[in-house]
């Protein structure tokens, strides 16, 4: 029964069918298919329902059939027959006339699982829908497949009709998809004919037999071989070849073989196509499988072709790439051979055979995959063939390809589990196996294999390291899991002694060892050595010192060590019986130290004096002659063959000279020396160390030896023409080691009393070659180095101890000396040899012994030139020595390093004193200080070496001197802050030494911590950051340090030791130096007593720095140093040159950064007193002290005032400032006027040549502090910068304007100043000289010109004071007074009437008092006049304007021009209070003056005649007649010429007309200057007079003035001057109507 729950949830499922989103119906069939497992019926009904009556998108139509399917899946057998019926109908109809292949695929589904309930009814429902030609037909013959495949036993008798009706459709169909689907079709029908076939008994259906679908199946076959096969489609290609396999299975046996002769050449020559080969080799497989299982015969006439192209195809494959698809072919391929492997194996062996012997990768992976294969999958068909297989085999063992060797291992493999080692060659494949073992592999050589133990068949790329690792794996399976025990044995202790198999003696000596302990478990005895059964077995003594040569190394062979020492005690009865009981005790120890330090190579030698000691205490407990002899012929025989071995051979020879040590035959050591190959270092090395332990016990025969070999050798050695023989200079090294491990090894007091005359002479025999009597330079690297190991070991030998009292070598200096000389030869640039090492650590071993040197510095000084100049291993320049690797030459930089440094510190050892640290220090300050970062680098590294050496050593009872001490804190100080790390914290480590040290010297015990020392360590975090913040805290902190802990009396010699830093080449360096200098000048600088010491050397050094930021310092520190002691610095300052240089000028600026008033003041005072005393009155020498003292304090103040933060100062100091320079200007410009200054020049003239101006830098640096005065106080100097003001205030002559010019800027930029400037200027005008007074006046004269006084309530001051100037002695101070009290008018116009009388007064006065002609004072009293006038009000009526006039009518006719012309323009000013009304005598006057006016108008001076023109324009307002005002008011002083006779004529015209009853009065005017003492003007009165009678009233004619006024121009015919007689005969023509 549905329930409503069912309904809704089917109908909401439904419903959301419709949606967009082809997720959502995907996800729904789900849901359905839980509902279904509910209730079927109704699910499948709804369904059924809902697609019929709906048309649904593509995606919810198939998600709807998909659960359809599922539904009937799970409850197919509660499914009814009616609606399978329906649900049929629906499928088919879906299938039919859908046009998506989705539809069509969910349709056959469900079509598929309804027949697995009704099979029958289905297949004819279907069967029946079934119309060739349609698209649908095909998916129909599809679904009618798989129906049938998955009901065998029901439907396969009803297929013969199906198969008939589908035949006809094959030939014409062209689709590739079609083609597809009837492949798959034709395929599933054929297998299930076979299904139904192979089990006829399970079924209740008639029987059926093959023959009976051979002609439907043949016809089908024939269509997909020849007519369909050449598809391009790889897909229906597939299908086809699939569907033949499946039909070839169908075929009867006559058939097949008719069809195989056609079939196979077919199936081969599609391999030539671009189809998929995995399908065509799976038919292949298929069809060769049934022609093998039915026996056919026709298959041995294809075998060769077919051989040959399936081993082209696994070629092909192995060279492809390791894949899914590539796997899948190789397995194919792989499976045709071993389907015909056991029918015709034989003849594949002989296919294989050529293959192999061919050396060509491809062709020998492909046999030997193939050969693999076969040994693995059907060894029983092998057997038979194993001497065949071995020889194929050995053919390819030479190959060179890696990948071959891969794939040949594991057919060894393979082939030692099936017993093919135990025959003849098998010994050949185990040592193929360890050559692969052996293989060198780099350390950083990645492996292409990281996980899979054995490399694939089909990799692509295989390292050494791969197939060694493989080798390595596969001998051990050999080993741990074959029964071949006693065929490896033998093999593998024959490579155990093969040198040439050294690489691999790990993996051979560890599998030896299980063989062993495995024959020895399974034997009764304790002898391992067979030698009846293996002829082949090495002998005992060549085992035992194979194996001691191979455990030497502790780091070398992949921990090669216990493994060896394993066998070496397995062996050990075989060996020796006596070996065991040393061995039972000595190897656990061994096999300890091994596991604990196997990685630990710094361990190798005492390694090896453990083994040595083994040996020893082995050969000890034998105690056979003859044994040991015979393992010293062995071990002598071995030693030709580690040549490539040179540390095993090294070993070897410490083993020798052990073993020699216990043998009493002389001729062995000969015999050992002889077989030397000097060429190698460590074979001259090792049997040195042989000699010297045969010395041990048998020094006399050695050194008999030695001697007799070098006088057998003597002619060569000494002959000079072999001097260039390589091989004698090893001869010569390989003697002077033996002699050096002679006196090492020896007992001392044997060795003694043969060093001096036996070993030490022949040693410098060896050595110094003559060559023609003259001794040869030394060029052989070996000759040198064993003569320095040879010296080391000689001082080493001679050391004193508590035993031995000290030996005095007399050769020591001779040794030192030649020590030196090899030192001196190295290259400085290039570290390539061991020499300089060698022989520095000789020379730090010789200098312990007597006599004692009295001086180390030239040696120390050598080897630091020789060792701190080698730039670091790193570099591109330490790469010349391309004998050595990067980490050869790392040990060699630091070998060399520390060999110096125990130089530098033996040699401290010889004086533990202050002074002794301070000369061993002195020689490396110039690498300290050196521009090379590694030279530094060292140089602070040894420095710190020495210092905590220093420190280590120090013991100190009473208090001692440490001055020195403070001088090395001072330069390592300096390095703190060192471009480079390294120095920077070597600096500072090292400066934490010493300043302990110092406390130790001082009196502190051992123990104490001093606080400001142990901030040192917190400083040390920070110098990784080496930024500008962090450089300037480190410098700072140590700059503290080392201001606390030097006492008072060492601050000078630690300051005059920093100072050096301030010119180092590096910016880091001279920072610091500037900033420790500063800390303690700062903190403790008044304690200084050499202050103008500091300074000195100070200001000395500012001259070679060149970093900006570290002259600013030092400048600072001299500022804070003025601070402390200010008379001293500054006295000191002003001593140096003038001008001063840049550096002196920035002190004197950087005083401003602290009190910057006292300097100012103090350089105030001094201008003052120099002014003040007089001292500048008469000088005239610029090399005058007084001179030299004022231009000192000038360029000081003017570096202080200019700079730019002196604001603040300059305007505290503002009027002291300008008051006192500009007093100082003045008597430094000595100002001073031509005797003829206040005389008006005549035209063409000037006052002379110009003065020649004294104290001209003097003058310069004045006016240059003024500008900056102006400047700094928030001024502007426009005006003096545009009117040239600065150049005038320095001119003798022109002083005075400047000055006039500086205070006009002071009123508009500094007027608050202006009072206190007056105040102090004011005393001055009483008792300083005249240049002084003539600035004062010009000064205070401009300041009147401004309102700003008046504001500031000075006027009454400065009137005052130019008052009392009038009576000054000197003209020009009355000229500047007259100017100044003119300029008062404007400075007071607003209250000028206070002041106006006053001042005209005054000015009347001083042009009575200054009458005389040509004096300039009477013309600037009018030019004052004239400013005062102007300010009047026009309703002015003081008589004293009256007075004004009369004073200046005589100036009128005055023959200087501008004398004229100030007087005219007096009389212009004063037009301005004239009226009829309310002053007529003044008017009269006015007019009286007219005629004089227009008589200058045409005057020479072009002055006269502007002044005139601005007069007369004056006029106009006053003048009765407008023409004639119109005609005043037209005239321009801008017009530059005038047609003069026009214009009179015209103003006369104008007058007769409009001022016709003056005109009598202006002719008497005008002819009164007929008379005039100027020729022009007497011209011009002739033009105008003749002019004004032309025009006058015709009874003027007959007037008796007339008539003697034409006598007058009669009488002008005959004047002096002929412009004047021309201008009578011209003014002749107008008057003859008198």
């Amino acid at each position: 029964m549905v329930t409503n729950r069912i309904k809704c949830s089917m109908a909401m499922i439904i419903s959301l069918f419709s949606e967009e989103d082809d997720f959502v119906p995907m996800r729904l069939t789900e849901s359905l298919q839980e509902l279904g497992r509910i209730n079927h019926k109704y699910v499948l009904t709804y369904c059924h329902k809902y697609l019929t009556k709906n048309k649904l998108r593509p995606a919810p139509r198939w998600a709807l059939l998909t659960a359809m399917t599922l539904v009937i899946k799970d409850n197919l057998g509660h499914l009814h027959t009616r609606l399978a019926k329906k649900l049929s109908n629906l499928a088919l109809i879906n299938m039919i006339r859908s046009e998506h292949v989705d539809h069509q695929e969910a349709a056959s589904c469900l079509l598929v699982s309804l027949g697995a309930r009704f099979p029958i009814e289905i297949f004819k429902h279907i069967e029946s829908g079934c119309q060739p030609w349609t698209q649908a037909y095909f998916y129909v013959v599809l679904t009618l497949a798989r129906l049938c495949r998955a009901n065998v036993h029901c439907l396969v008798p009803r297929l013969k009709p199906v198969l008939r009706n589908i035949l006809p459709t094959l030939h014409g169909v062209t689709d590739g998809e079609m083609k597809w689907t009837l492949c798959v079709s034709l395929g599933l029908f054929s297998e299930s004919i076979q299904m139904y076939l192979s089990n006829p008994e399970g079924t209740r259906k008639p029987k059926l037999e093959k023959k009976m679908f051979f002609n439907e199946i043949s016809a089908a076959k024939d269509l997909l071989l020849n007519s369909w096969l050449p598809m391009k489609e790889p897909k229906v290609s597939r299908a086809i070849l699939e569907t033949v396999a499946q039909i070839i299975q169908l075929l009867p046996n006559d058939k097949l073989d008719k069809e195989l002769p056609s079939l196979i050449p077919t199936l081969l020559l599609v391999y030539q196509e671009t189809f998929p080969h995995v399908s065509v080799t799976r038919c292949l497989c298929s069809v060769l499988r049934t022609a093998i299982e039915r026996n056919s015969e026709v298959l041995l006439t294809q075998l060769q072709i077919l051989l040959i192209t399936l081993h082209e195809q696994i070629c092909i494959v192995m060279e492809q790439p390791q894949n899914t698809f590539s796997e899948k072919q190789l397995n194919e391929i792989l499976c045709c051979f071993r389907v015909l492997a056991p029918a015709f194996t034989s003849q594949m062996l002989e296919i294989l055979r050529m293959p192999l012997a061919i050396d060509n990768e491809q062709i020998q992976l492909g046999a030997l995959a193939v050969l693999k294969y076969l040994l693995d999958t059907v060894p029983s068909n092998m057997e038979s063939q194993k001497d065949q297989i071995l020889n194929c085999v050995r053919r390819s063992l030479l190959t060179g390809s890696n990948r071959v060797k891969g794939i040949l291992a594991q057919v060894i493999y393979t082939m030692a589990c099936h017993n093919y080692l135990e025959r003849e060659g098998g010994k050949q494949l185990v040592e193929f196996i360890i050559q692969q073992c052996a293989l060198p592999t780099e350390e950083n050589e990645e492996s292409t294999e990281s996980e899979e133990e054995f490399c694939s068949v089909m990799a692509a790329v295989v390292t050494d390291k791969d197939l060694r690792r493989q080798c390595e794996g596969l001998l051990k399976l050999m080993v741990g899991t074959l029964p071949i025990g006693d065929v490896l044995w033998s093999y593998l202790l024959e490579f155990v002694i093969t040198v040439k198999y050294t690489e691999a003696f790990t993996i051979v000596c560890g599998s030896s060892y299980c063989v062993g302990i495995k024959r020895l478990m399974a034997s009764n005895t304790q002898f391992v050595l067979n030698y009846e059964d293996y002829l082949n077995l090495p002998e005992p003594f060549t085992l035992l010192t194979r194996l001691l040569i191979v455990s030497s190394s502790l780091c070398h062979g992949k921990g090669r060590g216990v493994p060896t020492l394993g066998l070496l005690y397995l062996l050990a009865m075989d060996i020796h019986p006596a070996t065991v009981r040393v061995w039972d005790k000595e190897f656990p120890m061994l096999c300890n130290f091994l596991e604990e330090h196997s990685e630990k190579p710094n361990l190798q030698n005492e390694w090896q004096e453990k083994l040595l000691g083994v040996v020893s205490q082995t050969l000890e407990a034998i105690a056979d002659k003859v044994w040991i002899t015979q393992l010293i012929a062995e071990m002598t025989h071995c030693i030709h063959t580690y040549r490539l071995y040179p540390t095993e051979r090294a070993f070897l020879y410490k083993c020798l000279g052990r073993v020699l040590r216990l043998t009493q035959d002389k001729d062995i050591v000969s015999k050992s020396l002889q077989s030397v190959e000097h060429n190698e270092d460590f074979e001259r090395d090792r049997v040195a160390a042989g000699i010297g332990d045969c010395a041990v016990r048998h020094l006399e025969t050695t050194l008999t030896t030695l001697k007799a070999f070098m006088e057998f050798n003597r002619l060569c050695i000494s002959s000079p023409f072999h001097q260039v023989d390589n091989h004698i200079m090893k001869v010569k090294s390989t003697l002077i080691l033996c002699y050096g491990q002679i006196m090492s090894r020896c007992p001392r007091d044997l060795i003694l009393p043969r060093i001096e005359t036996d070993i030490l002479h022949n040693v410098l025999a060896l050595f110094n070659t003559k060559m023609f009597g003259l001794k040869s330079k030394v060029k052989d690297l070996t000759l040198k180095l064993s003569l320095t190991n040879t010296v080391t070991l000689l001082a080493k030998a001679l050391q004193p101890s508590e035993e031995h009292p000290p030996y005095t070598l007399s050769r020591k200096a001779e040794l030192l000396s030649c020590m030196q000389e090899l030192i001196t030869a190295e290259p400085k640039e290039i570290l390539s040899t061991w020499v300089r090492k060698s022989a520095m650590d000789a020379c730090a071993a010789l200098i312990k012994l007597q006599p004692s040197l009295s001086s180390e510095t030239e040696l120390i000084s050598i080897c630091l030139n020789r060792v701190f100049s080698l730039p670091d291993w790193e570099s591109s320049t330490a790469d010349q020595s391309t004998n050595m690797d990067m980490a050869e030459r790392q040990k060699l930089h630091t070998d060399t390093m520390a060999s110096v440094q125990g130089l530098l510190k033996q040699c401290l050892l010889l004086d533990l004193s202050p002074d002794g640290l301070h000369s061993v220090f002195k020689t490396m300050e110039t690498e300290i200080q050196s521009t090379r970062d590694h030279e530094r680098e060292k140089a602070m590294e040894s420095t710190l070496q020495l210092v905590t050496f220093y420190l280590e050593k120090l013991q100190v009872s009473n208090k001692m001197p440490s001055h020195n001490l403070v001088r090395i804190n001072g330069c390592v100080g300096l390095q703190c802050a060192d471009p480079s790390h390294v120095v920077r914290e070597a600096a500072i480590k090292s400066l934490y030494g010493l300043l302990y040290i110092q406390l130790h010297l001082e009196g502190f015990p051992v123990g104490h911590q001093d606080k400001e020392v142990e901030h040192l360590k917190a400083i040390k975090g920070g110098l990784k950051q080496f930024t500008s913040q962090a450089l300037f805290q480190t410098c700072t902190a140590v700059g503290n340090v080392l201001s606390k802990c030097i006492a008072h009396e060492k601050l000078n010699t630690l300051l005059f030791t920093v100072f050096k830093g301030l010119t180092d080449k590096h910016r880091n360096i001279s920072c610091t130096a500037s900033i420790v200098t500063n800390v303690p000048i700062t903190t403790r600088g008044t304690t200084l007593a050499d202050v103008w010491g500091t300074i000195k050397v100070l200001s000395r050094h500012l001259r070679s720095i060149t970093e900006p930021r570290v002259r600013n310092a030092v400048t600072h520190s001299i500022s804070i140093l003025a601070s402390h002691h200010l008379p001293a610095v500054l006295s000191a300052l002003l001593t140096y040159p003038i001008p001063f240089d840049g550096y002196i000028c920035d002190i004197w600026r950087s005083l401003l950064t602290r009190n910057a008033l006292a300097p100012a003041k103090f350089l105030l005072n001094n201008i003052k007193s120099l002014y003040d005393d007089g001292r500048y009155c008469h000088v005239t020498d610029t090399k005058d002290s007084a001179t030299q003292q004022s231009l000192a304090v000038l360029c000081a103040l003017r570096d202080v005032v200019c700079e730019p933060d002196s604001g603040h100062v300059i305007n505290i100091l503002y009027p002291q400032l300008v008051s006192t320079l500009l007093i100082h200007l003045s008597f430094i410009v000595w100002v001073r006027f031509p005797t003829n200054f206040l005389t008006i020049p005549k035209a063409g003239n000037t006052f002379g040549p110009a003065l020649r101006l004294n104290h001209a830098d003097a003058c310069h640096y004045s006016a240059e502090i003024l500008r900056a005065v102006l400047s700094q106080g928030k001024g502007d100097d426009r005006i003096m910068r545009e009117m040239g003001g600065w150049d005038l205030i320095v001119s003798p002559r022109k002083h005075h304007e400047g000055v006039t010019l500086l205070a006009s800027t002071l009123t508009a930029c500094a007027a608050p100043h202006l009072i206190s400037i007056v105040e102090h200027l004011t005393p001055c005008l009483v008792n300083i000289g005249e240049s002084q007074r003539i600035t004062i006046a010009a000064f205070f004269g401009e300041l009147l010109h401004h309102s700003v006084v008046w504001d500031l309530l000075l006027m009454d001051t400065l009137l005052q004071s130019l008052f009392r100037c009038l009576l000054d002695e000197s003209p020009i101070v009355q000229w500047l007074a007259v100017q100044g009290l003119g300029n008062a008018a404007i400075g007071a116009s607003q209250r000028i009437d206070t002041y106006c009388t006053k001042l005209l007064s005054t000015m009347l006065s001083v042009i009575d008092q200054k009458s005389k002609p040509e004096n300039l004072i009477a013309v600037e009293a009018m030019s004052s006049m004239c400013k005062v006038l102007g300010q009047l009000q026009e309703d002015y009526t003081n008589p004293i304007l009256g007075d004004v006039a009369l004073a200046v009518q005589p100036y009128l006719e005055h023959q200087h021009e501008t004398m004229r012309a100030a007087a005219f323009n007096v009389l212009g000013k004063l037009i301005r209070f004239g009226s009829v009304e309310m002053n007529p005598p003044h008017m009269e006057h006015i007019k009286s003056t007219l005629i004089r006016l227009l008589l200058h108008l045409n005057a020479e001076s072009i002055e006269v005649t502007n002044v005139c023109k601005s007069v007369l324009n004056s006029y106009a307002p006053v003048m009765e007649s407008a023409n004639i005002s119109k005609m005043f008011q037209e005239l321009s002083s801008e017009e530059t010429t005038l047609d003069y006779e026009n214009y009179l004529s015209n103003i006369s015209r104008h007058i007769a007309k409009d001022l016709d009853n003056q005109i009598p009065l202006y002719i008497r005017s005008c002819a009164a200057f007929l008379r005039n003492v100027l020729p022009a003007v007497r011209g011009n009165a002739l033009t105008f007079l003749a002019f004004l009678m032309y025009n006058a009233p015709r009874h003027y004619y007959t007037s008796q003035s007339a008539a003697q006024i034409c006598e007058q121009i009669i009488a002008l015919l005959s004047d002096h001057e002929q412009d004047v007689r021309t201008k009578a005969a011209m003014a002749m023509r107008y008057l003859y109507m008198y």
